[in-house]
């Protein structure tokens, strides 16, 4: 795995931000770390910590969904899409705004040989957090990787969220990773951070708008992007 914001910094400490509940305790303890990755809508990016290095999707389809945070969008420096180019390439404007880099099948491969001990099912697909997981502790092994907003649950069935909590579980108790489930007050964001997503979400719908219905054909991106 090769990627510039990788490249050029010394990772001694890694915030894995997911989407699930945040404390607003510790926001301070993400935005502290070397590197902060989030995921997907990036839900908490403004009010739990301020901080994203990488917004990481696990299409690049979520891109074309209005509920992507706009303000990760704008401050990640780089958009990693958790599949290949063929698969994950999704228009004119995603390139050149995100300039994704694809992470291809590797990740995922890592994380379903940590997840075969727990018995996750033939055809389950590891979450872009249990991949980015597996990619960070091969490539950063004396890294501190925290964890927040991780639940190990959702709507999807085809992920196994039983094999990936155990296998956490296990990672916290060899020391390799914190998970942070600190109580109380979940995080919010402020009313200047409500501003700057409300500017953020106009700015980017309306560029998506642009070039996608006008300039554009919508149709057939979407035919090639869900194969409707």
């Amino acid at each position: 795995m090769t990627s510039s914001i990788l490249e050029n910094r010394r990772i001694r400490t890694i915030s894995i931000v997911g989407n699930g509940p945040v404390s607003q305790a510790d926001a301070a303890h993400i935005d502290k770390a070397d590197l902060v990755l989030r995921f997907n809508g990036a839900s908490s990016c403004g009010a739990a910590g301020q901080r994203i290095d990488v917004l990481m999707l696990n299409r690049a389809r979520v891109y074309m969904s209005k509920r992507i945070n706009p303000v990760a969008l704008h401050r990640a420096s780089e958009v990693w899409v958790n599949d290949i180019r063929e698969n994950g390439q999704v228009d004119w404007l995603f390139e050149r705004e995100c300039k994704p880099y694809y992470l291809g099948f590797g990740p995922v491969t890592k994380a379903r040989e940590h997840l075969k001990k727990f018995d996750a099912f033939a055809t389950s697909k590891p979450t872009s957090g249990a991949s980015i997981i597996a990619e960070f502790l091969d490539r950063f092994p004396c890294a501190e990787i925290h964890l927040f907003g991780f639940t190990h649950q959702g709507a999807q069935s085809t992920h196994d969220w039983d094999a990936e909590r155990h296998w956490i579980e296990q990672l916290c108790g060899e020391g390799r990773i914190a998970k942070h489930l600190t109580p109380g007050p979940r995080a919010k964001r402020s009313l200047k951070g409500k501003l700057e997503y409300a500017l953020r979400f106009l700015e980017k719908r309306t560029k998506h708008y642009l070039f996608n219905k006008i300039l554009h054909s919508s149709g057939s991106t979407k035919r090639r992007i869900y194969g409707k």
